[in-house]
């Protein structure tokens, strides 16, 4: 009985209690709530900085929660005010670019010196031998070997689905393998689970390390997060212990995100700045800073040899070139087209007079080794002046009672010849195209020798045919533009040639030839070909026509028409008649 008014009093005394709290504080501590809203500002701000203060200086995650936070207020403020922030930043521009230039110079020549002394050493060639067997990049293979250990890839999984919530990397090009990295890794380490844990009851089977040839796998693993490390070269206890404080950091400031994760990475996005504490990285010491990079001074070495060879011959070849050009300005050579093959020979082109000297005697006289040059001709005809009197004394050499002195382009003959040398001499001047003989040329020769009548000395009469058949070849008609009618000028020339072919007639029967004149009408480029074949024809037909008049027979002449003459040398002159005498034994 005691027992219950004990109870009785005690719950009167809860509910009093209840009413004296209700009364104070209000329904559900709506007056204290009240109260600490409309002081909260004073309240907050007296201890704000402190407590601040006091969490940094205890655990350092103000800082880690914060960042994030102020980075994306920053670029929002740039991406709004973004020509404010140029005037602001333009007086720090140019120092930042010069500091950033020299500081990029000065790395890209540190990595070049290491690369050289590194790829171009036995050592380097075994590196790069035992990379391809590894079947990684020789960087990679080089990074392991250079460093004494390196964070290469952080990941942030999941720990209950399995899915990658953040990763940071050394290297931009791992990122797009993250994905696959942890559903690999999660796989793997259910199957271990799975198989493994055989008995009930017993503490889950979970990876810790993974190990292979090239880089090791550090898992870290938490209520309902895993943090793992891809490391190249030796790990050391400290990478397993920045893991795991940034493991507990991530559940701490990500408590609430981890809980209701859906799938969804977003939110963890920020974590990127804890992750980043594990990117941790350890040089190698050097052990021989004496090394000297032999096999890559060899290489240069060799190289600059092979530079200075390749020099030499271009040197060499370019000065034999300058002395080649020189047969340009030997007489009755043209050169057409000259370069260099291969490292010492010159290859050229000439059109070459047969009167000329020849280019191998020209490569011999000027001291050049014809095996280095190589050279293609194609006859010509030349009118160099050079030429012509090298022609003209090559043909008084077979008169040695005669000499050639030059006046200018002109040659004046004196010596003693026999009546017919004279003739013969005089006919070999004349068909010399470029000299444009004359007769009184030969005026200043004595005859030496009996005289005789043309009748007694075949040889003589044969020279004097000779002699008046080139005039007549040299005798040509000219027309208008697509005409075939006989100029005033043209019939005077072609009874000049009538006269000349009778006269020819007479000497080629004493001696029993049969003589003939062959007319060959000729024309321009203007026109069709079809019109310009006809067109030759009548021309020559016409002139034909008009020595029939004249009174030569028509058994004599023979007219032909040549069409188009294709020269361009030709040009206006191309629409002519031309003659040439032919005769024949026994007529």
């Amino acid at each position: 009985m005691a027992d219950l008014n004990e109870q009785s009093s005690s719950n009167s005394d809860t509910a009093q209690m209840r009413q004296i709290r209700q009364l104070v504080l209000g329904e559900d501590g709506l007056h204290v709530r009240q109260t600490l809203k409309d002081n909260a500002r004073e309240l907050v701000g007296e201890v704000f900085t402190e407590a601040l203060h006091d969490r940094e200086t205890q655990d350092g995650s103000v800082n880690k929660v914060l960042l994030p936070i102020v980075e994306k207020s920053v670029e929002k403020s740039i991406a709004t005010n973004s020509d404010r922030f140029v005037s602001y930043l333009y007086p720090l521009i140019g120092s930042l670019v010069r500091k950033s230039v020299t500081a990029f110079i000065t790395e890209l020549l540190e990595k070049t010196n290491t690369l050289i002394e590194n790829s171009l050493t036995i050592k380097g060639l075994t590196w790069r031998f035992k990379a391809w067997q590894s079947g990684v990049t020789f960087s990679q293979y080089a990074a392991s070997q250079t460093f004494a250990f390196r964070v290469e890839q952080v990941f942030l999984i999941h720990r209950e689905t399995g899915l990658l919530l953040n990763s940071v990397s050394l290297g931009l090009e791992l990122e797009a393998d993250a994905d696959m990295v942890s559903s690999m890794l999660t796989a793997i380490n259910d199957f271990v689970s799975d198989s493994f844990n055989t008995n009930t009851g017993k503490v889950e089977q979970n990876l810790d390390v993974v190990r292979t040839d090239d880089f090791t796998l550090l898992l870290k693993k938490g209520p309902k997060a895993s943090v793992v490390a891809a490391i190249t070269g030796n790990m050391p206890q400290g990478v397993a212990n920045q893991l795991q404080t940034t493991l507990e950091e991530i559940h701490k400031l990500y408590d609430k995100e981890l809980d209701k994760f859906d799938g969804d990475s977003i939110p963890f996005n920020n974590s990127e700045h804890q992750l980043r504490d594990c990117l941790m990285t350890v040089l190698k010491p050097e052990h021989d800073s004496s090394k000297k990079p032999w096999m890559a001074w060899t290489v240069v070495l060799l190289i600059l040899l092979g530079c200075g060879f390749l020099l030499v011959k271009r040197w060499n070849s370019h000065e034999l070139m300058n002395q080649v050009r020189l047969i340009d300005n030997a007489p009755g050579i043209l050169l057409t087209s000259i370069e260099t093959s291969g490292l010492e020979q010159i290859q050229l082109e000439v059109l070459r007079d047969p009167a000329s000297v020849s280019i191998q005697e020209w490569l011999e006289l000027n001291g050049i080794d014809s095996n280095l040059v190589i050279f293609k001709e194609r006859a010509y005809l030349s009118l160099d002046p050079l030429l012509i009197k090298h022609k003209t004394e090559k043909i008084i050499a077979d008169y040695p009672n005669v000499k050639v002195d030059w006046v200018g382009d002109f040659p004046k003959f004196s010596g003693n010849v026999t009546n017919l040398d004279k003739l013969l001499l005089q006919g070999e001047l004349t068909k010399l195209i470029g000299l444009n003989f004359q007769t009184n040329w030969l005026d200043d020769l004595i005859i030496e020798g009996t005289e005789s009548t043309a009748s007694d000395d075949p040889e003589l009469v044969r020279a004097i045919l000779d002699l008046n058949i080139a005039k007549i070849d040299r005798v040509s008609i000219a027309f208008e533009a697509g005409q075939s009618d006989l100029s005033e000028q043209a019939i005077e020339k072609l009874i000049s040639v009538k006269q000349q072919f009778n006269n020819l007639i007479e000497v080629a029967e004493q001696q029993e030839l049969s003589l003939g004149l062959i007319i060959m009408g000729a024309s321009d480029t203007v026109g069709t070909v079809s019109f310009n074949k006809i067109l030759s024809q009548k021309r020559a037909d016409n002139v034909k026509l008009k020595l029939q008049e004249l009174g030569i027979a028509d058994s004599r002449l023979n007219a032909i028409g040549l069409g188009v003459i294709e020269l361009e040398t030709a040009k206006d002159a191309a629409r002519k008649v031309m003659f040439n005498v032919v005769y024949f034994e026994g007529g």
